[in-house]
């Protein structure tokens, strides 16, 4: 009965959604019948693509649609000019239109692959139903072009009237959440491997880590759009950025760490972490009490200062490599979160102001890697060539919806890491639809004789669908359904219904769409998860070899980014560790690198030792080039950047004043837990317990 609770037991939140679209589809409908658009059923079925449970996300995709499809409709127009005598030549310029969108969609994310979607499919809408009468494509192109607009302008208006702020709210929940999360995590770092319950494993923190990595990525990817339904979130925008940024940072810094104890298990002291319990546990509790926590954070940093400061004599026995580890690292932490919570509180009392400035190009809109997106474009003029090869040859007027369909599902499913289970939910959400749309055609709609007895009747399908779209496992089968229900209802100006043949022929053509799709993303270059993981990895640690020379911010966002992309199907079992733990490692690795590339610079070591640590950081990155270097090479590198760390701390140790003494200490850490990164991910590779792993003086270190 749980599976079924996002039906039966619905949340408020998805209960307004599904209102949002009954009202969106309602209304979209009314002003079609009203200005007597051409195909009414189209602005339905806009409304159901576009609409999205954030509105300010759908405000930008709105935008993005009304772009895409006025390219669609020039595209369109002009294919139709120079082919209307050959259905032949006029298919292969739709496929060769139509893979050149996919390709495009597939180097970007978000807004940007979507309008590159649109202009492909909407093209084909048009060109088809245009090619019957060529004559007629540009009263076409204006009619779809009107029929988005309306769709794309009302589905907006209707989610910011009724749910104002919605992502500027979700936006501050997920931080909650995040910090929340940061703070348990905290209170994991300060615990020795007997300590902790059985749901955490000190040695493997990968799977908790990516955990926390997604909930502090969901901020950023959220953020960009909570200005378009809260316009007073712009006042604040730019330090929320910050904010976001700042927490990333903090997570890498925690998982640097993490990782190192882990590797030397319960023989750390972690007393200078111990400090900062009573702070991480303030924030897990209650993230909204600033003040309390800034000041337990400030507390914390003083203890541990303070613990530095003893001069590194306890019991003679002079501080280890270990321990300024733990020292360092304890208080760039506390003194990070005490700067984040700051912020936080700021953001809480909505002050900071910023300026109005857009931000710079978000990292989210990087380009994918070529290789991918040439074999998604071949898969998709495959999909495409199948169904424009029946279409061509055959004078079935049902065809073209066929046609349609196959564009709308090769450019939206060639896009996934599984395309083909992408179809499959299309063929089951096109069921689902064709079983209802019968009952609503043959059944309800006879008696329906006016506007209002129409959306009595369409309204409870159209309510469901939004509950199933707002649920993650039914998410696409709910929007597919909802889509395909507008298609297969079909509900026109002159109040035509559907007859039984049409309805067989609509809804027959698009379980054939589904078929040709199913049979080209199976047959053609189909996708093997574990090669798709092993590139993605490789992508990954191809970051290392470009340099450290960026922004952090940029790299670590990015490379985080990259490593949630990992294909779910392939990261499972004992794969599942090992992959997430070589990712980790490679993150891990880059920002460790970057920042002793920083503080070696500002402690201002000899000429040598400056020298030593070029060499270090151009050894690792030409490591890298090829993707996957040998795993006694990574030993090799790790022995290395191991030995640098000793060097750079014994001469830190010698500097005055004692800024510049810091600065030596801390480039000493980030080259420790370079060679921890090294050695994870040298294990990862190996799937070794570890045993020959040796880091700083971990035999001084009690």
């Amino acid at each position: 009965m749980s599976r079924l609770a996002w039906l039966f037991a619905p949340s408020g939140e998805n209960v307004s959604f599904a209102i949002r679209c009954c009202v969106s589809v309602a209304l979209s409908l009314w002003l079609a019948f009203y200005l007597e658009l051409d195909n009414a059923y189209w602005a339905f079925i806009n409304v159901a693509i576009l609409i999205q449970p954030l509105p300010g996300f759908l405000v930008v995709r709105g935008f993005a649609r009304l772009t895409g499809t006025f390219v669609a409709a020039c595209v369109a127009i002009l294919l139709i000019a120079l082919f209307a005598q050959s259905y032949t030549l006029f298919s292969i310029a739709l496929i060769a239109w139509v893979s050149a969108m996919v390709f495009c969609a597939s180097l970007f994310r978000n807004n940007m692959s979507y309008g590159f979607v649109l202009a492909g499919y909407v093209a084909v809408i048009i060109g088809v139903r245009a090619m019957s009468d060529p004559t007629t494509v540009f009263s076409v192109a204006v009619a779809r072009s009107s029929e988005t607009a309306l769709a794309a302008v009302v589905a907006a208006f209707v989610s910011v009237v009724l749910a104002p702020s919605v992502t500027a709210r979700k936006y501050f929940q997920a931080r909650v959440d995040a910090l929340k999360a940061i703070g348990h995590q905290f209170r994991v770092l300060d615990r020795s491997p007997d300590e902790l319950d059985g749901d955490t494993d000190p040695n493997t923190p990968h799977p908790q880590l990516h955990a926390l990595v997604e909930k502090t990525l969901t901020l950023e990817q959220t953020r960009q759009y909570a200005r378009f339904d809260a316009p007073g979130f712009a006042e604040y925008n730019r330090l929320a950025r910050r904010l976001d940024y700042e927490l990333l940072s903090i997570v890498s810094a925690m998982a640097s760490l993490q990782v190192y104890l882990g590797k030397l298990g319960s023989s750390v002291d972690r007393g200078p972490l111990r400090a900062l319990d009573h702070a991480a546990e303030l924030l897990e509790t209650d993230p909204g009490n600033t003040r309390e926590i800034k000041h337990a954070f400030g507390e914390a940093y003083n203890d541990v200062l303070s613990e530095a400061r003893l001069g590194g004599q306890e019991g003679n026995r002079a501080r280890s490599l270990v321990d300024w580890v733990v020292l360092s690292r304890a208080l760039d932490m506390a003194n990070r979160m005490r700067a984040a919570v700051i912020k936080h509180g700021m953001l809480i009392a909505e002050r900071g102001a910023g300026a109005r400035t857009a931000s710079r190009r978000s990292e989210f809109s990087t380009a994918n890697p070529i290789g991918e997106s040439v074999k998604v474009t071949i898969r998709a003029a495959a999909a495409m060539g199948s169904g424009a090869a029946i279409w061509a040859t055959h004078d079935e007027p049902a065809l073209a919806g066929t046609m349609v369909l196959l564009s709308v599902l090769t450019t939206l499913f060639a896009l996934m890491d599984d395309p083909a289970g992408g179809a499959r939910g299309f063929g089951i959400g096109g069921v689902v639809a064709g079983v209802a749309a019968f009952f609503v055609n043959f059944v309800f709609l006879p008696p329906a004789n006016s506007f209002a007895m129409l959306m009595l009747v369409l309204m409870p399908c159209v309510f469901v669908a939004g509950l199933a779209m707002v649920n993650p496992s039914t998410a696409l089968i709910g929007r597919v359904a909802l889509v395909q229900f507008a298609l297969f209802v079909h509900p026109a100006n002159d109040g035509s219904r559907q007859t039984l043949v049409s309805f067989l022929e609509t809804f027959l053509g698009a379980e054939l769409a589904v078929m040709l799709a199913l049979v080209a993303f199976a047959l053609v270059l189909p996708v093997d998860p574990r090669q798709l993981l092993r590139n993605r990895l490789a992508g990954i640690f191809g970051e290392l070899a470009e340099g450290f020379a960026e922004p952090r911010e940029r790299f670590e966002t990015r490379v985080y980014d990259r490593l949630v992309k990992l294909p779910v199907a392939a990261d499972q079992g004992e794969f599942h560790v090992s992959a997430r733990q070589a990712a980790f490692a490679a993150v891990n690795m880059g920002v460790e690198a970057r920042s002793l590339r920083v503080l070696a610079d500002r402690a201002g070591f000899s000429d040598s030792t400056r020298a030593a640590i070029h060499d270090t950081l151009a050894g690792l990155e030409s490591m890298f080039k090829r993707g996957y270097p040998r795993v006694a090479k990574v030993f090799d590198m790790q022995i290395e950047a191991n030995r640098l760390a000793r060097r750079l701390l014994d001469e830190a140790l010698t500097f005055s004043p004692r800024k510049r003494m810091r600065y030596g200490v801390r480039a000493s850490v980030s080259a420790e837990l370079m060679a921890a990164a090294l050695a994870d991910y040298g294990q990862a590779r190996e799937n070794t317990d570890g045993q020959r792993i040796r880091l700083g003086e971990a035999d001084r270190a009690t």
